[in-house]
């Protein structure tokens, strides 16, 4: 049995699969309402509750299959990428149950388990697949070749998707996280009218590029009369109990026309991607993976194309210790046994997978 820790930015996640990968029990305690005051996540707060909240839950997933700690055959845990005060939390957690129990630390890079996280759900998707990672932290187009064989196609080459709806949501007057106010905000609102440009439109590559999109949502916010800074920010329901219909519905516009913007750059980024790799599946991944919009798009696209679309669901798309301990175990599996030692096994901002060169 595999016990799987994630620690790699604010949500702190256990869960217990067997050796095979499959799923006995997933838990995730989210730190959501202790950052949504600050607009987003403060990284020094993120790491302490990491600190209290890992024990808890790890006693909760062993009392509720009434195992003990002497049932485990591994320990799976995110090492890199993320806040690096978060991360050196959970992998000191893990160094320590390891070397205690005398068990295996498996090391997981975090893009590679939402690279895998579909097959959580998906058992039919097979490799090789294109794939998009989306998320708060991480854009990046990536060629599955097999497990533990990948070739990165693309990258944001400044803000991550995930960060840009954060920032749009910001703007407008709402709390973190922003994807699902946008989404919320742009069902308001099912003819949006402003023409936002696509970022390096014309150029070759498959990179990504958000700021610019920002700057330009900013600046229209501006001119609507509807920017907000420093001021409190609204949930949604507040937003419904607005009582200027005429400032709702200019809220609304901008949020669906970002939305249909950003759907626009991701579906053209996939088909470009399709068309130089020739691949028959692709998958969405990461939070952004649990837009209904962005997922209906892709689905019209691999309809068109004849090919196969897979993603996860809604609570695998966010992070999530299921996906640790899933390719954890596909790579005991395949039969890879040569690990770090526990004891020098450290922390890493910083993924191997992302910092590989770009290749198409």
């Amino acid at each position: 049995m595999i016990l799987a820790i994630e620690t790699s930015c604010d949500d702190s996640a256990v869960a217990l699969l067997n050796s095979d990968g499959s799923l006995i029990i997933s838990r995730i305690s989210s730190q959501t309402e202790l950052h949504k005051k600050y607009g987003g996540i403060v990284p020094e707060i993120a790491s302490r509750k990491h600190l209290t909240t890992l024990p808890l839950l790890l006693r909760s997933v062993m009392e509720s299959q009434n195992l003990n700690l002497t049932d485990l055959k591994a320990v799976a845990v995110t090492y890199a990428p993320g806040l690096i005060g978060s991360l050196l939390v959970g992998v000191s957690y893990a160094k320590t149950l390891g070397w205690m129990l005398g068990i295996p630390v498996v090391p997981v890079d975090h893009l590679e388990g939402h690279l895998l996280a579909p097959f959580l759900d998906n058992s039919e998707i097979r490799f090789p697949y294109l794939a998009l990672i989306a998320s708060g932290g991480h854009t990046h187009l990536i060629h599955a070749q097999k497990l533990g064989q990948y070739k990165l196609l693309g990258k944001t080459m400044d803000d991550a998707a995930g960060e840009a709806y954060d920032k749009v949501a910001k703007m407008l007057g709402f709390q973190y996280p922003g994807g699902p106010v946008i989404e919320q905000l742009a069902a308001c609102c099912p003819e949006s009218t402003i023409d936002f440009p696509v970022p390096l439109i014309g150029k070759k590559t498959l990179n990504f590029s958000f700021s610019g999109l920002k700057t330009a949502v900013r600046n229209e916010a501006i001119r609507q009369g509807v920017y907000i800074e420093g001021k409190r920010l609204i949930s949604f329901f507040d937003y419904v109990e607005i009582g200027d219909p005429e400032r709702k519905r200019r809220i609304a516009d901008i949020a669906a026309s970002f939305q249909k913007i950003m759907t626009t750059i991701i579906t053209r980024r996939m088909t470009e991607a399709l068309k130089k790799t020739r691949l028959k599946q692709m998958v969405v991944t990461g939070g952004v993976a649990a837009n209904t919009g962005i997922r209906a798009s892709l689905a019209q696209l691999a309809a068109q194309k004849g090919v196969r679309f897979f993603y996860p669901s809604t609570v695998n798309c966010t992070d999530n210790a299921a996906m640790i301990g899933y390719t954890a175990a596909q790579h005991l599996k395949a039969g890879k046994q040569s690990f770090e030692s526990v004891l020098k096994l450290n922390a890493s901002s910083k993924s191997p997978i992302g910092l590989m060169d770009i290749t198409v």
